[in-house]
């Protein structure tokens, strides 16, 4: 009896967690079909609309914006995801002098706040002559986002027994082929979380990508929404649409690694 209770104590508390969370998200969806007229009653002669969809496709910058920043975090994927698996492999397989202070000085990057770096970036950027680039924006979204992914892969390479490695070798395998072959396969859950968590972290950039993305024509659909705050009026409608818009890839990237984020949180690979 006991233990039924906890399990009905369990579902209930994800239950109230789930409607916290979704709750605003649904909301948001609900209010976008209002058109401009996002503060009139919700459930009151709702006659939903997708005038304000339809704005933004057809007649704001927001296709293009969305296009920016799928660029911008497509570098950023293909740079971090392969430095960082060869990374990890590197940090969970090798032996070398100071390895653990090399590995704890890449996490320690995570503890700075982004702001703090913002100055020394810009002024790098400003001598190579990045600004306006979404490829070097990307790449900028891979070195703030990389050490978290060398953490998750490499606790991924941890778990993974090393007679597989020793078995590989007496078969003639190089380390590089140990690797490709025979441990990536293994580590592709972290893979997949890491490439989640870095597309989910590059999407919803608004500082780096203010800070060095000027061109209007480049901006990111994070800096766009601020188009449609004005001075004196805020297109509330628009602004709605857009933010049901934006958060669909982030959606569908959780929906297809979901398997594979749950093998993460559940311990990985056993030995």
């Amino acid at each position: 009896m006991t233990q039924r209770l906890k399990l009905v104590a369990t579902n209930m508390a994800g239950v109230v967690v789930a409607v916290i969370v979704l709750v605003p998200f649904l909301w948001t969806v609900l209010e976008s079909f209002h058109g401009s007229d996002v503060f009139a009653p919700t459930f009151s002669l709702f006659r939903p609309t997708v005038s304000s969809y339809q704005y933004v496709l057809l007649h704001t910058a927001i296709p293009q914006e969305f296009l920016n920043s799928l660029i911008a975090c497509a570098a950023a994927l293909a740079i971090s995801i392969p430095v960082s698996c060869l990374a990890a492999y590197g940090y969970s397989r090798l032996r070398f002098r100071g390895k653990a202070v090399l590995f704890y000085g890449v996490l320690v990057t995570q503890i700075l706040p982004a702001t703090a770096m913002v100055i020394p970036l810009y002024h790098v950027w400003s001598l190579a002559h990045a600004f306006n680039n979404l490829v070097a924006l990307g790449v900028a979204y891979a070195a703030f986002n990389m050490a978290l992914a060398i953490l998750l892969v490499r606790n991924f390479f941890d778990n993974i027994p090393l007679a597989l490695d020793d078995a590989a070798s007496i078969d003639g395998c190089s380390r590089f082929q140990t690797f490709w072959y025979v441990l990536r396969p293994l580590v592709t859950p972290a893979v997949a979380a890491a490439s989640v968590f870095v597309f989910i972290n590059a999407w919803q950039d608004f500082l780096l990508a203010s800070s060095l993305i000027t061109n209007s024509g480049r901006f990111t659909v994070t800096v766009g929404l601020y188009a449609f705050e004005g001075a004196n009026t805020t297109n509330w409608g628009a602004i709605l649409a857009s933010s049901v818009l934006v958060s669909i890839p982030s959606v569908l990237m959780f929906a297809v690694a979901q398997r594979y984020l749950v093998r993460v949180v559940s311990g990985g690979v056993k030995g």
